[in-house]
Protein backbone atom coordinates (compact mmCIF):
# COMPACT_ATOMS: atom_id res chain seq x y z
CA UNK A 1 0.00 0.00 0.00
CA UNK A 2 2.86 2.30 -0.84
CA UNK A 3 5.05 3.49 -3.65
CA UNK A 4 7.27 0.84 -5.50
CA UNK A 5 9.82 1.26 -7.48
CA UNK A 6 12.11 -0.68 -9.78
CA UNK A 7 16.07 -0.59 -11.75
CA UNK A 8 17.93 0.31 -8.82
CA UNK A 9 21.53 2.00 -9.80
CA UNK A 10 22.84 0.79 -6.77
CA UNK A 11 21.71 -2.16 -4.33
CA UNK A 12 21.51 0.41 -1.35
CA UNK A 13 17.74 0.79 0.00
CA UNK A 14 19.03 4.23 0.51
CA UNK A 15 20.21 5.31 -2.75
CA UNK A 16 18.49 6.59 -5.41
CA UNK A 17 16.27 4.66 -7.92
CA UNK A 18 15.35 5.16 -11.32
CA UNK A 19 11.46 6.03 -12.16
CA UNK A 20 11.21 7.71 -8.77
CA UNK A 21 10.06 11.23 -9.70
CA UNK A 22 12.07 12.65 -6.06
CA UNK A 23 14.86 10.29 -5.37
CA UNK A 24 14.10 9.00 -1.44
CA UNK A 25 17.17 11.02 -0.58
CA UNK A 26 14.88 14.32 -1.43
CA UNK A 27 12.92 15.03 1.15
CA UNK A 28 9.96 17.10 2.17
CA UNK A 29 7.00 18.25 4.00
CA UNK A 30 4.50 15.51 4.72
CA UNK A 31 0.79 16.39 3.90
CA UNK A 32 -1.95 13.65 4.85
CA UNK A 33 -5.86 13.55 4.14
CA UNK A 34 -8.46 10.96 4.45
CA UNK A 35 -9.96 8.77 7.11
CA UNK A 36 -8.14 9.90 10.75
CA UNK A 37 -9.97 7.90 13.03
CA UNK A 38 -7.01 6.28 14.55
CA UNK A 39 -4.70 9.08 14.10
CA UNK A 40 -3.16 7.43 10.72
CA UNK A 41 -3.56 11.24 9.68
CA UNK A 42 -3.07 13.74 12.02
CA UNK A 43 -0.73 11.39 14.72
CA UNK A 44 1.70 11.06 11.49
CA UNK A 45 1.76 15.21 10.80
CA UNK A 46 1.92 15.69 14.82
CA UNK A 47 4.93 13.34 14.53
CA UNK A 48 6.31 14.44 11.52
CA UNK A 49 6.10 18.02 12.52
CA UNK A 50 7.94 20.55 10.73
CA UNK A 51 11.02 17.75 9.86
CA UNK A 52 11.10 16.75 6.30
CA UNK A 53 9.99 13.63 5.51
CA UNK A 54 12.13 11.23 2.46
CA UNK A 55 9.90 7.90 2.64
CA UNK A 56 6.11 6.66 3.76
CA UNK A 57 3.65 4.00 3.54
CA UNK A 58 0.47 3.60 4.36
CA UNK A 59 -1.44 0.57 5.89
CA UNK A 60 -5.00 -0.57 6.58
CA UNK A 61 -5.49 2.52 9.70
CA UNK A 62 -1.67 3.20 10.27
CA UNK A 63 0.78 5.71 8.45
CA UNK A 64 4.45 5.00 8.62
CA UNK A 65 7.48 7.76 7.31
CA UNK A 66 10.87 8.24 7.59
CA UNK A 67 13.12 11.84 8.56
CA UNK A 68 15.59 13.02 6.51
CA UNK A 69 17.69 11.94 9.35
CA UNK A 70 16.84 8.24 8.95
CA UNK A 71 14.18 8.41 12.23
CA UNK A 72 10.90 5.92 11.81
CA UNK A 73 7.97 7.88 12.23
CA UNK A 74 4.46 5.84 12.87
CA UNK A 75 1.12 6.92 13.96
CA UNK A 76 -2.41 5.17 13.51
CA UNK A 77 -4.09 1.53 14.76
CA UNK A 78 -1.91 -0.50 17.10
CA UNK A 79 -3.90 -3.48 17.92
CA UNK A 80 -1.17 -5.54 16.78
CA UNK A 81 1.97 -3.59 17.26
CA UNK A 82 1.99 -2.07 13.77
CA UNK A 83 2.91 1.22 15.45
CA UNK A 84 4.82 0.32 18.48
CA UNK A 85 6.69 -2.91 17.25
CA UNK A 86 8.41 -1.50 14.40
CA UNK A 87 9.05 2.37 15.95
CA UNK A 88 10.40 -0.33 18.55
CA UNK A 89 12.93 -2.44 16.21
CA UNK A 90 13.96 0.27 14.54
CA UNK A 91 14.97 1.98 17.69
CA UNK A 92 18.39 3.36 17.00
CA UNK A 93 19.04 2.10 13.75
CA UNK A 94 18.71 4.19 10.65
CA UNK A 95 15.77 3.63 8.30
CA UNK A 96 16.08 4.33 4.45
CA UNK A 97 12.50 2.94 3.09
CA UNK A 98 9.15 1.79 4.69
CA UNK A 99 6.28 -0.70 3.39
CA UNK A 100 2.69 -1.50 4.93
CA UNK A 101 1.04 -4.24 4.79
CA UNK A 102 -2.84 -3.83 6.11
CA UNK A 103 -2.12 -4.33 9.53
CA UNK A 104 1.75 -4.72 9.58
CA UNK A 105 4.78 -3.08 8.98
CA UNK A 106 8.21 -3.57 7.40
CA UNK A 107 11.06 -1.29 7.04
CA UNK A 108 14.58 -1.30 5.61
CA UNK A 109 17.74 -0.07 7.56
CA UNK A 110 20.48 1.58 5.37
CA UNK A 111 22.48 -1.34 5.92
CA UNK A 112 19.89 -3.56 4.12
CA UNK A 113 18.07 -4.92 7.02
CA UNK A 114 14.46 -5.98 7.00
CA UNK A 115 12.57 -5.06 10.39
CA UNK A 116 8.63 -6.16 10.60
CA UNK A 117 6.27 -6.01 13.00
CA UNK A 118 2.56 -6.47 13.60
CA UNK A 119 -0.32 -8.98 12.88
CA UNK A 120 1.37 -12.70 12.30
CA UNK A 121 -1.14 -15.14 12.36
CA UNK A 122 -0.23 -16.33 8.72
CA UNK A 123 3.56 -15.57 9.54
CA UNK A 124 3.51 -12.44 7.17
CA UNK A 125 5.97 -10.81 10.03
CA UNK A 126 8.06 -14.06 11.33
CA UNK A 127 8.27 -15.83 8.24
CA UNK A 128 9.48 -12.95 6.03
CA UNK A 129 12.28 -12.00 8.87
CA UNK A 130 13.28 -15.67 8.92
CA UNK A 131 13.63 -15.88 5.08
CA UNK A 132 15.38 -12.63 5.16
CA UNK A 133 17.95 -13.72 8.02
CA UNK A 134 21.21 -12.29 7.07
CA UNK A 135 20.22 -11.00 3.81
CA UNK A 136 21.05 -7.51 2.88
CA UNK A 137 16.91 -6.81 1.52
CA UNK A 138 16.50 -3.58 -1.31
CA UNK A 139 12.87 -3.96 -1.18
CA UNK A 140 9.92 -5.54 0.65
CA UNK A 141 6.16 -4.85 0.76
CA UNK A 142 2.86 -6.19 2.62
CA UNK A 143 -0.57 -7.07 1.59
CA UNK A 144 -2.96 -7.94 4.00
CA UNK A 145 -1.87 -11.86 4.75
CA UNK A 146 1.04 -12.01 2.98
CA UNK A 147 4.87 -10.31 2.91
CA UNK A 148 7.03 -9.74 -0.03
CA UNK A 149 11.03 -8.89 -0.02
CA UNK A 150 14.30 -8.66 -2.59
CA UNK A 151 17.38 -9.12 -1.85
CA UNK A 152 20.34 -7.06 -3.46
CA UNK A 153 21.13 -10.49 -5.51
CA UNK A 154 17.69 -10.41 -6.81
CA UNK A 155 16.54 -13.12 -4.67
CA UNK A 156 12.80 -13.33 -4.24
CA UNK A 157 11.84 -13.70 -0.78
CA UNK A 158 8.10 -14.38 0.12
CA UNK A 159 5.91 -15.72 3.67
CA UNK A 160 2.63 -15.51 4.97
CA UNK A 161 -0.57 -16.68 3.58
CA UNK A 162 -0.91 -18.52 0.02
CA UNK A 163 -4.60 -19.67 -0.13
CA UNK A 164 -4.18 -18.05 -3.74
CA UNK A 165 -0.59 -18.42 -4.61
CA UNK A 166 0.31 -15.42 -3.72
CA UNK A 167 3.83 -16.52 -2.12
CA UNK A 168 4.03 -19.76 -3.56
CA UNK A 169 3.30 -18.42 -7.35
CA UNK A 170 5.20 -15.45 -7.39
CA UNK A 171 7.86 -17.77 -6.05
CA UNK A 172 7.53 -19.95 -8.95
CA UNK A 173 7.49 -16.91 -11.27
CA UNK A 174 10.62 -15.49 -10.32
CA UNK A 175 12.50 -18.99 -10.32
CA UNK A 176 15.69 -18.08 -11.84
CA UNK A 177 15.18 -14.24 -12.09
CA UNK A 178 16.52 -11.51 -10.75
CA UNK A 179 13.91 -9.10 -8.85
CA UNK A 180 14.48 -5.73 -8.52
CA UNK A 181 11.10 -4.49 -7.06
CA UNK A 182 7.79 -5.87 -5.48
CA UNK A 183 4.44 -4.80 -4.13
CA UNK A 184 1.81 -6.84 -2.56
CA UNK A 185 -1.81 -6.34 -2.89
CA UNK A 186 -4.70 -8.04 -0.16
CA UNK A 187 -4.51 -11.77 -2.22
CA UNK A 188 -2.05 -11.23 -5.23
CA UNK A 189 1.63 -10.51 -5.40
CA UNK A 190 3.68 -8.02 -8.41
CA UNK A 191 7.48 -8.46 -8.94
CA UNK A 192 9.67 -6.81 -11.45
CA UNK A 193 12.73 -8.21 -12.42
CA UNK A 194 16.22 -6.74 -12.98
CA UNK A 195 15.46 -6.65 -16.41
CA UNK A 196 12.32 -4.91 -16.57
CA UNK A 197 9.64 -7.72 -17.05
CA UNK A 198 6.65 -7.85 -14.48
CA UNK A 199 5.76 -11.27 -13.33
CA UNK A 200 2.60 -11.66 -11.11
CA UNK A 201 0.59 -14.44 -9.00
CA UNK A 202 -2.39 -14.84 -6.73
CA UNK A 203 -5.91 -14.15 -6.85
CA UNK A 204 -7.35 -13.08 -10.11
CA UNK A 205 -11.10 -13.06 -9.88
CA UNK A 206 -11.09 -9.03 -11.38
CA UNK A 207 -8.04 -9.12 -13.47
CA UNK A 208 -5.67 -7.97 -11.32
CA UNK A 209 -2.83 -10.64 -12.25
CA UNK A 210 -3.76 -12.01 -15.72
CA UNK A 211 -5.04 -7.98 -17.05
CA UNK A 212 -2.01 -6.33 -15.43
CA UNK A 213 0.10 -8.75 -16.88
CA UNK A 214 -1.42 -8.52 -20.62
CA UNK A 215 -0.88 -4.79 -20.40
CA UNK A 216 2.48 -4.95 -19.34
CA UNK A 217 3.49 -7.84 -21.98
CA UNK A 218 6.49 -6.35 -24.08
CA UNK A 219 7.25 -3.51 -21.90
CA UNK A 220 9.42 -2.24 -20.00
CA UNK A 221 8.10 -1.58 -16.57
CA UNK A 222 9.89 0.30 -14.00
CA UNK A 223 7.40 0.68 -11.42
CA UNK A 224 4.45 -1.31 -9.16
CA UNK A 225 2.33 -0.89 -6.64
CA UNK A 226 -0.68 -3.58 -5.54
CA UNK A 227 -3.43 -3.07 -3.13
CA UNK A 228 -6.99 -4.56 -2.62
CA UNK A 229 -8.06 -6.14 -5.57
CA UNK A 230 -6.30 -3.85 -8.25
CA UNK A 231 -2.57 -3.60 -9.74
CA UNK A 232 -0.67 -0.56 -10.73
CA UNK A 233 2.69 -0.42 -12.96
CA UNK A 234 4.45 2.14 -14.85
CA UNK A 235 6.97 1.23 -18.00
CA UNK A 236 9.93 3.09 -18.91
CA UNK A 237 8.64 5.60 -20.90
CA UNK A 238 6.43 6.82 -18.09
CA UNK A 239 3.04 4.57 -19.17
CA UNK A 240 0.53 4.21 -16.57
CA UNK A 241 -0.92 0.47 -16.71
CA UNK A 242 -3.75 -0.34 -14.98
CA UNK A 243 -5.85 -3.39 -14.02
CA UNK A 244 -8.41 -5.10 -11.19
CA UNK A 245 -11.14 -4.34 -9.61
CA UNK A 246 -12.80 -0.74 -10.82
CA UNK A 247 -16.40 -0.60 -8.98
CA UNK A 248 -14.91 2.85 -8.02
CA UNK A 249 -13.16 3.76 -10.90
CA UNK A 250 -9.92 3.56 -9.14
CA UNK A 251 -8.60 1.85 -12.00
CA UNK A 252 -10.10 3.50 -15.28
CA UNK A 253 -10.51 6.74 -13.24
CA UNK A 254 -6.52 7.02 -12.63
CA UNK A 255 -6.46 5.88 -16.26
CA UNK A 256 -8.33 8.75 -18.05
CA UNK A 257 -6.33 11.21 -15.55
CA UNK A 258 -2.67 10.01 -16.56
CA UNK A 259 -3.71 10.55 -20.14
CA UNK A 260 -1.01 12.48 -21.92
CA UNK A 261 1.15 12.50 -19.24
CA UNK A 262 4.42 10.80 -17.97
CA UNK A 263 4.02 8.74 -14.83
CA UNK A 264 7.01 8.08 -12.32
CA UNK A 265 5.03 6.90 -9.41
CA UNK A 266 1.94 5.22 -8.32
CA UNK A 267 0.27 3.79 -4.68
CA UNK A 268 -2.38 1.88 -5.09
CA UNK A 269 -4.78 2.45 -2.02
CA UNK A 270 -7.96 -0.23 -1.22
CA UNK A 271 -10.54 1.64 -2.88
CA UNK A 272 -8.68 4.37 -4.66
CA UNK A 273 -5.24 4.81 -6.54
CA UNK A 274 -2.79 7.62 -6.50
CA UNK A 275 -0.11 8.47 -9.42
CA UNK A 276 2.54 11.21 -9.68
CA UNK A 277 3.88 12.40 -13.41
CA UNK A 278 7.38 13.08 -13.87
CA UNK A 279 7.15 16.51 -13.41
CA UNK A 280 5.65 16.22 -9.86
CA UNK A 281 1.68 16.56 -10.67
CA UNK A 282 -0.52 14.32 -8.20
CA UNK A 283 -3.38 12.34 -10.03
CA UNK A 284 -6.13 10.48 -7.56
CA UNK A 285 -9.05 8.51 -8.45
CA UNK A 286 -11.45 6.32 -6.69
CA UNK A 287 -13.53 6.52 -3.50
CA UNK A 288 -13.49 9.45 -1.67
CA UNK A 289 -16.06 8.91 1.08
CA UNK A 290 -13.29 9.74 3.55
CA UNK A 291 -11.11 12.48 1.29
CA UNK A 292 -8.74 10.34 0.54
CA UNK A 293 -9.06 11.55 -3.03
CA UNK A 294 -10.32 14.90 -2.58
CA UNK A 295 -8.31 15.71 0.65
CA UNK A 296 -5.08 14.95 -0.43
CA UNK A 297 -5.22 17.05 -3.62
CA UNK A 298 -6.25 19.81 -1.88
CA UNK A 299 -3.49 19.36 0.69
CA UNK A 300 -1.30 19.37 -2.31
CA UNK A 301 -2.73 22.36 -3.72
CA UNK A 302 -0.87 22.32 -6.79
CA UNK A 303 2.92 21.72 -5.45
CA UNK A 304 5.06 19.00 -6.82
CA UNK A 305 5.50 15.88 -5.48
CA UNK A 306 8.36 13.94 -4.60
CA UNK A 307 6.29 10.32 -3.13
CA UNK A 308 2.91 9.20 -2.50
CA UNK A 309 1.22 6.49 -0.47
CA UNK A 310 -1.91 5.40 -0.51
CA UNK A 311 -3.71 3.06 2.64
CA UNK A 312 -7.13 1.76 3.09
CA UNK A 313 -9.12 4.87 3.41
CA UNK A 314 -6.27 7.62 3.39
CA UNK A 315 -3.54 8.70 1.29
CA UNK A 316 -0.08 10.50 2.35
CA UNK A 317 2.28 12.87 -0.01
CA UNK A 318 5.76 14.39 0.27
CA UNK A 319 6.01 17.97 -1.19
CA UNK A 320 8.99 17.76 -3.18
CA UNK A 321 11.44 20.74 -2.70
CA UNK A 322 11.71 23.64 -5.19
CA UNK A 323 13.84 26.94 -5.75
CA UNK A 324 17.22 26.41 -5.39
CA UNK A 325 16.95 22.71 -4.21
CA UNK A 326 16.43 21.26 -7.61
CA UNK A 327 12.98 20.46 -10.64
CA UNK A 328 12.66 16.95 -11.64
CA UNK A 329 13.50 15.95 -14.82
CA UNK A 330 13.96 12.35 -16.56
CA UNK A 331 16.20 11.44 -19.69
CA UNK A 332 17.06 8.66 -21.69
CA UNK A 333 20.25 8.00 -24.29
CA UNK A 334 20.01 7.05 -27.96
CA UNK A 335 22.25 5.77 -30.28
CA UNK A 336 22.09 6.24 -33.78
CA UNK A 337 24.51 4.77 -35.30
CA UNK A 338 26.28 1.47 -33.96
CA UNK A 339 25.69 -0.40 -31.06
CA UNK A 340 23.93 1.22 -28.00
CA UNK A 341 25.27 -1.03 -25.81
CA UNK A 342 28.66 0.28 -23.98
CA UNK A 343 27.52 4.07 -24.98
CA UNK A 344 26.76 6.14 -21.76
CA UNK A 345 26.42 9.70 -21.00
CA UNK A 346 27.48 10.87 -17.51
CA UNK A 347 25.73 13.78 -16.16
CA UNK A 348 27.90 15.66 -13.29
CA UNK A 349 27.66 18.80 -11.12
CA UNK A 350 29.40 21.20 -12.94
CA UNK A 351 31.73 22.56 -10.00
CA UNK A 352 32.88 20.70 -6.76
CA UNK A 353 30.30 21.34 -3.90
CA UNK A 354 27.19 22.62 -5.52
CA UNK A 355 24.71 20.79 -5.42
CA UNK A 356 22.82 20.93 -8.48
CA UNK A 357 22.93 17.21 -9.48
CA UNK A 358 23.34 13.88 -8.27
CA UNK A 359 25.88 12.24 -10.51
CA UNK A 360 23.53 10.07 -12.77
CA UNK A 361 24.44 8.04 -15.64
CA UNK A 362 21.99 7.12 -19.03
CA UNK A 363 23.14 4.13 -20.59
CA UNK A 364 22.88 4.00 -24.53
CA UNK A 365 18.96 1.79 -24.74
CA UNK A 366 18.13 2.02 -21.53
CA UNK A 367 15.34 3.14 -19.38
CA UNK A 368 14.90 6.69 -19.16
CA UNK A 369 16.41 8.29 -15.40
CA UNK A 370 14.49 10.63 -13.64
CA UNK A 371 16.74 13.09 -11.29
CA UNK A 372 16.79 16.51 -9.92
CA UNK A 373 18.56 19.77 -11.28
CA UNK A 374 19.03 23.28 -10.60
CA UNK A 375 18.04 26.09 -12.85
CA UNK A 376 21.02 27.99 -14.08
CA UNK A 377 23.52 25.81 -12.37
CA UNK A 378 26.54 24.36 -14.65
CA UNK A 379 26.21 20.08 -15.91
CA UNK A 380 29.28 18.51 -17.05
CA UNK A 381 28.36 15.95 -19.64
CA UNK A 382 30.70 13.57 -20.56
CA UNK A 383 30.01 10.68 -23.24
CA UNK A 384 31.61 7.13 -23.31
CA UNK A 385 32.38 4.23 -25.26
CA UNK A 386 33.62 1.69 -23.37
CA UNK A 387 36.04 2.94 -21.34
CA UNK A 388 36.37 5.60 -23.45
CA UNK A 389 35.61 9.42 -23.09
CA UNK A 390 34.21 10.06 -26.76
CA UNK A 391 33.00 13.86 -26.12
CA UNK A 392 32.55 15.95 -23.17
CA UNK A 393 30.27 19.92 -22.95
CA UNK A 394 28.76 21.53 -20.34
CA UNK A 395 24.76 21.78 -20.25
CA UNK A 396 22.10 24.34 -18.08
CA UNK A 397 18.56 24.08 -17.12
CA UNK A 398 16.04 26.60 -17.26
CA UNK A 399 12.82 26.72 -15.19
CA UNK A 400 9.40 28.72 -16.26
CA UNK A 401 7.87 29.66 -13.01
CA UNK A 402 4.61 30.32 -15.01
CA UNK A 403 4.53 26.83 -16.60
CA UNK A 404 6.86 24.87 -14.31
CA UNK A 405 8.48 23.35 -17.54
CA UNK A 406 12.10 22.67 -17.08
CA UNK A 407 14.02 23.79 -20.80
CA UNK A 408 17.49 23.54 -21.72
CA UNK A 409 19.83 26.94 -21.96
CA UNK A 410 20.90 26.53 -25.63
CA UNK A 411 22.89 29.93 -25.73
CA UNK A 412 24.70 28.82 -22.51
CA UNK A 413 25.32 25.09 -23.30
CA UNK A 414 28.07 23.72 -24.86
CA UNK A 415 26.99 20.24 -26.34
CA UNK A 416 29.77 18.04 -27.37
CA UNK A 417 29.64 17.02 -31.44
CA UNK A 418 27.73 14.57 -32.28
CA UNK A 419 25.09 14.88 -29.10
CA UNK A 420 21.98 16.49 -29.17
CA UNK A 421 19.54 17.00 -26.66
CA UNK A 422 15.25 16.91 -27.45
CA UNK A 423 12.45 17.65 -25.04
CA UNK A 424 9.17 15.56 -25.34
CA UNK A 425 6.99 18.03 -23.14
CA UNK A 426 6.17 16.88 -18.99
CA UNK A 427 10.34 18.01 -18.48
CA UNK A 428 11.32 15.02 -20.32
CA UNK A 429 14.31 14.59 -22.73
CA UNK A 430 16.41 12.01 -24.84
CA UNK A 431 19.87 12.52 -25.86
CA UNK A 432 20.81 11.49 -28.88
CA UNK A 433 24.30 10.53 -29.48
CA UNK A 434 25.05 10.88 -33.53
CA UNK A 435 28.27 8.62 -34.42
Amino acid sequence: MSVHFAERESDDPADDRSGDPASPRTAGPLVAAGLGAHGQVSGILEAAGDEHVRAIAAGHYHSLAVTEGGRLLAAGLDEDGQVTGIVAAASGKPVALVAAGSFHSLALTRDGRLLAAGKDHNDQVSGILAAARDRRVTAADGGTVHSVAATGEGELLAAGHDGDGQVSGILAAARGRRVAAVAAGDFHTLAVTQDGRLIAAGRDEDGQVSGILAAARDKKVVAVSAAALQSLAVTDDGQLLAAGRDGNHQVSGLVREAQGRRIGAVAAGSLHSLAVTLDGELLAAGKDGDAQVSGILAAVAGRPLALVAAGGFHSLAVIAPDGPRGRTVGADLRRVEGPEEGCSLRLLPGHEGVDGLADVALEGGGAARVFRVREGAAVRLVVREGEDVVGEGVLYFTYDEATGVVGVDTRASRFPSHLTCTSHGANRFTFTWHK
